[in-house]
């Protein structure tokens, strides 16, 4: 008997399991070309942002505005690659999709750090940070997915 009384609640944990791992959302497709407008305050020179974009000058800091194209080329699942590009520059990306099925998490081949959120059935958040050598920005974009 005491057997079966330990088997009970390893059954029922097994079944809970199982049932919250089926319960996870479908990953989004991410596969695609998304579009947008990234507003920056950069310090220092990336290359995203050269010395010749439009800008407003604060306490030595840039305030720019520059449209830019995520590609996503391939997808595994959660996982998927592709570039992120603006006017003078292209990097390949590398990301992951959380298990919410909503955030999205994303490195530049620079080291540039990605984070967001899908808002709505094609629309995408991003905010984009950068720090290294001289070098500092912090962006938010929206950008819309190419139907």
């Amino acid at each position: 008997m005491r057997g079966v009384s330990l088997l009970l609640p390893l059954g029922l944990s097994l079944a809970c399991a199982a049932g919250l791992a089926h319960a996870q959302p479908a990953a989004v497709d991410m596969t695609g070309t998304w579009t947008g407008t990234n507003r920056s305050i950069v310090s220092g020179l990336p290359a995203h942002f050269p010395v010749t974009s439009p800008a407003t000058i604060v306490d030595g800091n840039r305030l720019v505005e520059l449209k830019i194209t995520v590609k996503i080329d391939g997808q595994d699942e959660g996982r998927f690659w592709g570039t992120l590009s603006s006017e003078s520059k292209a990097e390949p990306i590398i990301g992951v999709i959380g298990s919410d099925g909503k955030r999205v998490r994303m490195i530049g081949q620079g080291g540039s750090a990605i984070e967001g959120t899908l808002l709505d059935d094609g629309t995408l958040e991003l905010f984009y940070t950068e720090n290294r050598a001289g070098v500092s920005v912090a962006a938010t974009n929206v950008l819309k997915k190419a139907k």
